[in-house]
């Protein structure tokens, strides 16, 4: 029944007279309540007739009334008796009680209304809830919770956490969270907290009452295993980055938006000369210090450019790097802005690498086509001239030697002779641009060679040589006559550079290349030569130019002194460098591949030198079988003269079939226009093993001169030559072969 039709019910039955409700006018909503009012009615019957007892009866009512409703008791001088008498304190009850019930039912309206909102969010928060009493038992817990815990519908309310979760009959006595609130009274968190194969966050959040004590626990269990391997696996790939920028050969750097450095690895810090610590939050155009030039403009507008565009990667092929402490080198750069997904620009990445070597060796790939160009041109040049000499020293030679030194032609012959040994030295200077020419090697001690060869061209100068050669030095397989020549060309420029006199320091050490050194030499063994004075150095305008042929400061100068030490020792598989700062001299530094092999001293041996045989000689140049043939006969061989390798062949086959073998053969490399040294002399050996060939040749750029045992000769002599060279070459071919034999 509602309130309204309890108050009249009750109304009425006070103006009736009556001591109790209409038993039949009640329902079993409004009984419990229909009892008290009955009990007031029938009191209120009983004050009627004593007026005392009922004002203090409804004085004592009303302060009930006041005190349920939150409203302090009555003054006695507020309300006096006659006012209390006409007062209807039961309707004042029963309207009372009917706001209270409708502000009840409100409330409790509410209170459903916020337990079913919080039982939604209990069932679809994302993690399993789970709510225990003081004594730590269930009472509570969400769908989630059941999934993850406890799919085999087992029971869980009353239950301890421990049974369900740990699956144990008490509590672990480490590890566990509730021990940790018990321990702290405060909210607590364990993450990761693993179990069995996943990880989970566990929050406990307690709820205490007035007096603080936790009467409720809430626990939270939420899985992160996946969140755990996605950190594992970031964890790795940033190992794994830092790893590889660390082992790299390149620098990197990173930055923001605004162009400050976030990171930089260890080569960017060795070659910029900052260390990270300083470097980070600084303008990238602060510590990567680049020259401003085409194409790259200044430093600024370049990233600025490279964050707005659309291009993914800028490069700069060469430009200058200047360090923290002032040293500049050259870099290769390329630069990257870093977009995310929406293609929104955060920052980005400059990689740039140390190329100075590298520029180093394309410079010296850039000499040595120079020289390779020269080359071409030279070799023919010297090969033709080399005959010309040959046979100007060979008629000269045995002109000479058939005159007697008081004759007055002897010293005519003498000069002539000179003028033309400096002919052929300079056409040796030639040859040693040809192409592909290699030197003829021998096993030669290295101290002695830098000793004796710097000493020679320093007679009679004010010029003090200082030696740091050690006694250790490993031996080499050189060219002494090239080496030699190397040596004495950069002594001799030193002195030169030093008129006044000074100190010359010629040094040199064992070296072993086991890692790159910034040169352009393979790794192994090597001899390192330096050539230091005291003069006033080489300007760096000309410093790159030294070594190329026909360049010369010097008025008097042919600008070919430089160029071949550079080409001999090129040749030695070696490397010539220079480094200069005026005005504290210079210095030339020679690197040559030192010998695996021990250096033995031989015996010398006086013999005699033989002057019969038969002898066939081999060239197409009619000039040159002339003069060799007169040197030959003077000398008391019997000469035979062919123009040709086949023609070579059939007279040497004749030979032997007639029982006429020849006592040695002089054979040119090079037959225009028909069979050469290098093919006859396989078929030749083809008919007799035993043949005694000597190869000759006005080109130095053929590699059988300086390998010329490999290809079946036991002799070589280069042109031009004189009478005494021919002969004494002839006459050790033959006796090594009547040694042999």
């Amino acid at each position: 029944m509602p309130s309204e039709n309890l108050y009249e019910l009750t109304s009425l039955a006070i103006l009736e007279g009556r001591d109790s409700l209409p038993e039949q006018q009640l329902t079993g909503e409004t009984s419990p309540l229909a009892g008290l009012i009955n009990q007031l009615l029938r009191e209120n019957q009983t004050l009627r007739h004593d007026h005392q007892r009922a004002v203090e009866y409804i004085r004592a009512k009303i302060n009930q009334l006041l005190m349920v409703i939150g409203t302090v008791p009555l003054r006695a001088e507020e309300l006096t008796e006659e006012h209390l008498i006409d007062l209807d304190p039961l309707g004042i009850v029963a309207q009372s009680f009917a706001r209270i019930l409708e502000h009840s039912r409100e409330t409790n309206r509410k209170l459903a209304l916020a337990r079913d909102e919080i039982q939604a969010i209990f069932q679809s928060v994302g993690g399993s809830l789970l709510v225990l009493n003081e004594k730590q038992r269930i009472i509570s817990y969400n769908e989630n919770f059941r999934a993850s815990f406890c799919p085999d519908q087992e029971e869980i309310i009353g239950k301890g956490c421990h049974e369900i979760i740990c699956k144990r009959d008490s509590p672990p006595a480490d590890f566990c969270i509730l021990q940790k609130l018990q321990a702290t009274g405060r909210g607590c968190t364990m993450s990761p907290w693993p179990f069995a194969d996943r990880y989970l966050r566990v929050v406990a959040t307690p709820i205490k009452d007035n007096a603080g004590a936790i009467i409720q626990t809430v626990l939270l269990y939420v899985d992160i295993t996946e969140l755990i391997e996605t950190r594992s696996a970031l964890s790795a790939e940033k190992e794994r980055l830092a790893t590889t920028l660390e082992s790299i050969a390149e620098g990197v750097i990173a930055t923001d938006t605004e162009g400050r450095v976030t990171m930089l690895n260890r080569v960017a810090e060795k070659l910029t000369g900052w260390e990270a610590r300083q470097a980070i939050g600084k303008s990238i155009c602060e510590v990567l210090q680049i020259e401003n030039q085409e194409p790259l403009g200044s430093c600024g507008d370049f990233f600025q450019d490279l964050l707005q565009s659309q291009i993914p990667v800028e490069r700069v092929e060469n430009t200058n790097l200047t360090a923290l402490d002032g040293s500049a080198l050259s870099i290769y750069l390329s630069a990257a802005p870093i977009r995310q997904p929406d293609q929104s620009v955060t920052g980005a990445i400059i990689v740039f690498r140390d190329i100075s070597g590298e520029q180093r060796i394309k410079e010296e790939l850039a000499k040595a086509a120079k020289l390779e160009s020269i080359g071409l041109f030279a070799g023919g040049i010297a090969h033709d001239f080399n005959n010309l000499l040959t046979a100007i020293l060979g008629n000269v030679s045995l002109a000479r030697a058939q005159l007697s030194p008081d004759h007055a032609v002897f010293q005519l012959l003498n000069e002539t002779e000179k003028s033309s040994n400096r002919a052929k030295g300079l056409t040796q200077q030639l040859l040693t641009f040809a192409r592909g020419g290699a030197p003829i090697t021998s096993l030669t001690s290295s101290r002695t060679l830098i000793i004796d060869s710097a000493r020679f061209p320093l007679s009679g100068t004010n010029v003090r040589l200082d030696f740091a050669v050690p006694d250790e030095l490993w031996p080499f397989e050189v060219d002494e006559g090239q080496i030699s020549q190397v040596l004495q060309n950069l002594v001799l420029n030193a002195s030169q550079a030093m008129p006044e006199g000074g100190l010359l320091r010629v040094a040199a050490a064992n070296l072993q290349l086991d890692a790159d050194p910034g040169l352009p030499l393979p790794f192994g063994r090597y001899l390192k030569i330096s050539v230091v004075d005291q003069g006033p150095g080489i300007p760096a305008e000309n410093l790159d130019r030294i070594f190329e042929p026909f360049y010369t400061t010097k008025s008097t100068g042919q600008g070919l002194g430089l160029a071949i030490c550079y080409s001999i020792i090129k040749k030695h598989r070696g490397l010539l460098t220079v480094e200069s700062s005026p005005p504290d001299g210079t210095a030339f530094h020679i690197y040559l591949p030192a010998s695996e092999q021990q250096l033995e001293v031989a015996e010398i041996t006086e013999t005699v030198e033989v002057k019969s045989g038969r002898i066939l000689v081999m060239d197409d140049d009619e000039m040159i079988l002339s003069v060799v043939r007169a040197m030959l006969e003077f000398s008391g061989y019997e000469v035979v003269e062919v123009e040709d390798g086949e023609t070579a062949i059939a007279v040497y086959k004749k030979a032997l079939e007639s029982g006429g073998r020849f006592d040695a053969v002089l054979i040119d490399l090079t037959i225009r226009g028909g069979l050469g040294g290098k093919e006859a002399i396989a078929r030749l050996r083809s008919l007799d093993p035993g043949i005694r060939a000597i190869v000759s040749s006005g080109y130095a750029s053929d590699p059988i001169m300086s390998d010329y045992r490999s290809y079946g000769f036991c002799g070589v002599i280069p042109k031009p030559y004189r009478a005494q060279e021919l002969t004494a070459t002839i006459s050790a071919a033959i006796r090594g072969g009547r040694e042999t034999a």
